[in-house]
């Protein structure tokens, strides 16, 4: 992280008001109504399986309706955005803007032409140029530099300084001594000669005369910029993000009529924020204005997360009155000829962290990352509401957060998660799926000396053994991940518990990548708390090694009695940056308070079961959906599980739901017509407690009638030139289902081929020459990609199944082997189903050499696999894949 060198603003330092030292921890937990929930009225997305009625909204009502005291009626307050100007700004992953032009926070006042807009204006008082030598063909004495002012011919023959070539040391560049046969560096100071615009001119020759280097470079004066608001057009480049967002949240909050129950305005009594799925992950940072950690252009960015501009709606901003400064910056115009720019620009292209910007911040926050690495200090934090008073209000602020996911679904169980870990969360919990190790709890209840633990010095970090969770390895090794236990034996496939946490430092990791980026696979396994990048990359500042929350403080005071909206804020270092944080900001679990769930989970009664039945190639799916009986006092998640076979059937199958839930769902594949299944159901919470639901209810019967069969038939595809052509007639059928089968030969390394099919992407493409290839599929929604190795040899017969199905969602691609066992190589049984047109023709595109032998297709599919229908699909093992084709 930089420091704010040189960077003088009118703001005076804020410090926490820190009332003593002790290890005592005041708590303190936010009533529902001190929180304003977020939605998009734009979002049009009512994907399936949720409620009528588009997403966004029922996000912002479930969250509502969870969070309600039943006793007090205290709820928290929503309101619902849309873009004022008609032109749908809410709808896009950022914010776009129309005005762009105020990315380097300054504009020319001097006199003459003003840099054009994608021109660097480089610093005169910083003239750097590098000769390299790798030749060793440099006639050093040919070396010759002019410099005139842009207003009059007047040439002036400047004698520069010599060194080596420039080294960084940290944040600091070194100028080394000359040394024979390597390149060298020569700079000056123009400003010294010429006020105003000036041309330099630099010439080198090598030692037969030949010139080696040419230039005319444009150099500006410093003293002639001054710092923009609003870019040279006077739009500020945050206009839209102003007025479809932060305007109406204000007004909102400031209205008289909206005040809480003694009369304060909500402005002053919302301490959190929540972001719905549905709202833009990004917008513009402060004044449009890109900024970075480094002296790399490609690190810095004008975007930041939406939360994070939420976070500081009320700060002081037209306060801030940067100095205009030069920071040096690899890349630009005339770098390949060895000039080094020193780019006229505003101190806010420098972060802005620490406390001086976030004063909520505590003050060892990531100071293991400090030269003296010093540990955490046993201060007496106030709550979060007292140090705001206590705060000057150009530094007002709000804990925000985002509930999200690939689809309400998703963003609705954040919810769950929270408020169950809320009252539920003890090291008991993990032990209900992973056996106890030494390090961890063997008691059944560790209450007796959790207190000693509670008060103890340094408590979050060191003592997460002493407290009975497991420490895993991680990132940094902080306690991160936390809750995260393997969900088999295949040690890749992973699961969180109610009250997990993770978030991963990668410079991908962000909610606008790709859904392959980390944050999604943990919001889909069950985190209930984390981070990413918002954006990674996408015009955003590069993410850092603090960007996101310090583990150790975190878990200090969310474990001790705060809320995890407190907490983040006084985890995170940065403000006006691309962090995007995850979790529900009620979430409070105090562990001196928690307890162990002893209850089993229940229903409202046997009308609460849910089955509906699908015709799936040949025979019939059932989807059993059972929501369990859940509230604020008595939360409750679940697995289901059900236990069925024929009526008159001996051979009983299991199957189970993948992740804990409010609503959880089975799929029953392969059920035959003309025959009753019965189903015997059970509920498991987190803690191992069991509701065999026959026992109040008996078992459930479905009865699948009907001929399923001769209504889909297989069409075989014919090649012409490259394209497989099969019937038209299939076209809108294929729309929602379908199946395609594709006979080949492995090419070079096991290669397999791809296909291409209008709406329908699988692409294959070579990483090494060691089978290792990266398979992605994009169908009726966005791309996901998978690295695997094939267990293909080359010229190996196979068959390649890609099938998809709208009801019940299936996408998924597989290997056939000649036994009839398929392997699952890439799998979406998650992201909501969006509308798929698909062409007449498909191109299967061969592989390494490999041969397509034939190709047919059917607008019918089965179910996906239970492997696919997973959290995540095992690896693919080539021994079991030489057993089942021989």
């Amino acid at each position: 992280m930089l420091k704010m060198k040189n960077l003088f603003f009118i703001f005076i330092l804020i410090f926490f008001p820190i009332t003593g030292i002790g290890t005592e921890i005041e708590k303190f937990h936010a009533r529902p109504d001190q929180v304003l929930v977020l939605y998009n009225e734009d979002w049009e997305k009512d994907v399936d399986g949720s409620l009528p009625g588009q997403d966004s909204k029922e996000v912002a009502e479930y969250y509502q309706k969870r969070h309600t005291d039943s006793i007090l009626g205290l709820k928290p307050y929503i309101l619902g955005l849309k873009c004022t100007h008609k032109q749908k700004h809410l709808t896009h992953w950022y914010i776009k803007e129309k005005s762009q032009d105020n990315k380097n926070g300054v504009v020319f006042k001097g006199k003459g032409v003003p840099p054009g807009n994608k021109e660097w204006a480089r610093d005169s008082r910083h003239v750097e140029i590098v000769v390299d030598n790798k030749k060793g063909d440099v006639d050093w004495d040919s070396i010759q530099i002019w410099c005139s002012p842009l207003s009059s011919k007047k040439k002036i023959k400047v004698t520069p300084v010599a060194s080596g070539v420039p080294l960084r040391h940290g944040k600091r560049w070194t100028y080394p001594q000359v040394e024979p046969g390597k390149g060298q560096c020569f700079r000056f100071d123009a400003h010294e000669l010429f006020s105003g615009t000036i041309w330099v001119y630099f010439e080198a020759k090598d030692k037969n005369g030949g010139k080696i280097c040419d230039l005319k470079l444009k150099y500006y004066d410093r003293d002639d910029f001054e710092f923009s608001l609003r870019g040279k057009d006077g739009i500020i480049d945050e206009k839209h993000f102003q007025e479809d967002v932060a305007i109406p949240v204000k007004r909102f909050l400031e209205d008289p009529k909206n005040t809480s129950s003694d009369g304060t305005l909500l402005k002053n009594h919302i301490l959190y924020i929540v972001v719905c799925h549905g709202l833009p992950f990004s917008c513009e940072g402060v004044f449009g204005i890109e900024r970075g950690t480094t002296h790399h252009s490609i690190d810095h960015g004008d975007l930041g997360s939406l939360e994070q501009r939420l976070q500081t709606l009320y700060y002081g901003w037209m306060r801030v009155k940067p100095p205009v400064i030069s920071m040096y910056m690899d890349g630009g115009p005339d770098s390949k000829n060895g000039v080094r720019h020193y780019r006229i620009t505003t101190a806010m292209r420098y972060p802005m962290y620490g406390k001086r910007w976030n004063v909520y911040m505590h003050p060892d926050t990531y100071s293991y990352l400090r030269k003296e690495k010093k540990e955490i200090g046993d201060y007496k934090i106030p709550p979060f509401p007292e140090v705001r008073k206590k705060t000057p209000e150009h530094f007002f602020g709000y804990g925000v957060s985002r509930i999200d996911g690939q689809g309400p679904v998703e963003a609705k169980r954040l919810v769950d998660y929270a408020i169950y870990a809320s009252k539920y969360l003890r090291p008991e919990m993990l032990h209900a799926h992973e056996p106890p190790t030494k390090n961890s709890l063997k008691k059944s209840d560790k209450k007796s000396n959790l207190k000693d633990v509670y008060q103890g010095k340094n408590w979050a970090l060191p003592n997460i053994p002493e407290l009975g969770f497991e420490k895993k390895p991680g990132q940094m090794d902080k306690g991160i991940p936390f809750l995260k236990f393997n969900q088999d034996i295949s040690m890749n496939r992973f699961r969180y518990l109610p009250g997990g946490m993770d978030r991963v430092v990668n410079s991908a990791n962000g909610w606008n990548f790709n859904r392959d980026q980390p944050i999604w696979k943990q919001v889909d396994e069950g985190v209930t708390v984390s981070a990413c990048g918002g954006p990674a990359y996408g015009g955003g500042p590069h993410i850092t090694n603090a960007t996101f929350w310090d583990n150790r403080i975190l878990m200090r005071y969310l474990f001790r009695g705060r809320d995890l909206g407190e907490s983040l804020l006084l985890s995170t270092i940065y403000i006006n940056w691309s962090t995007s944080l995850v979790g529900d900001p009620l979430y409070h679990p105090d562990l001196n308070e928690t307890v162990i769930d002893k209850s089993p989970p229940t229903i409202s009664g046997k009308d609460a079961i849910k089955i509906a039945l699908f015709p799936t190639m040949e025979k019939y799916t059932a989807v059993i959906k059972v929501p369990v009986r859940f509230s604020l006092e008595n939360p409750e998640v679940a697995l289901l599980k059900a236990y069925f076979k024929k009526d008159e059937g001996d051979i009983e199958q299991s199957v189970s739901s993948s992740i804990f839930s409010a609503q959880p769902k089975i799929v029953l594949r392969n059920l035959e017509t003309n025959n009753t299944y019965k189903v015997r159901l059970t509920l498991t919470d987190p803690y191992g407690n069991e509701s065999d639901l026959s026992e109040r209810f008996g078992c459930i019967r479905i009865p699948v009638r009907g001929d399923n069969k001769d209504k889909h038939v297989w069409q075989q595809a014919v090649k012409r030139n490259n394209n497989w052509i099969f019937g038209s007639l299939l076209k809108k059928r294929l729309s929602e289902q379908g199946t395609i089968q594709v006979c080949f030969e492995g090419g070079k390394d096991g290669l397999l081929p791809s296909i291409e099919a209008g709406g329908m992407n699988f692409k294959v493409k070579k990483i090494s020459n060691k089978g290792n290839m990266k398979v992605s599929l994009k169908l009726a929604g966005v791309t996901h990609g998978r690295l695997i190795t094939s267990i293909l040899a080359q010229g190996e017969k196979s068959t390649l199944i890609v099938r998809w199905r709208r009801y019940p969602l299936t996408r998924e691609v597989s290997l056939k082997a000649n036994n009839g066992i398929e392997f699952p190589l890439i799998a979406d049984t998650r992201t909501p189903w969006e509308k798929m047109s698909f062409s007449g023709d498909f191109k299967i595109i061969e592989g390494g050499g490999g041969d397509v032998l034939s190709a047919s297709i059917i607008d019918d599919a089965d179910v996906a696999s239970p492997d696919a229908m997973g959290l995540e699909l095992p690896f693919l093992n080539k021994e079991e894949w030489l057993e089942a084709q021989n």
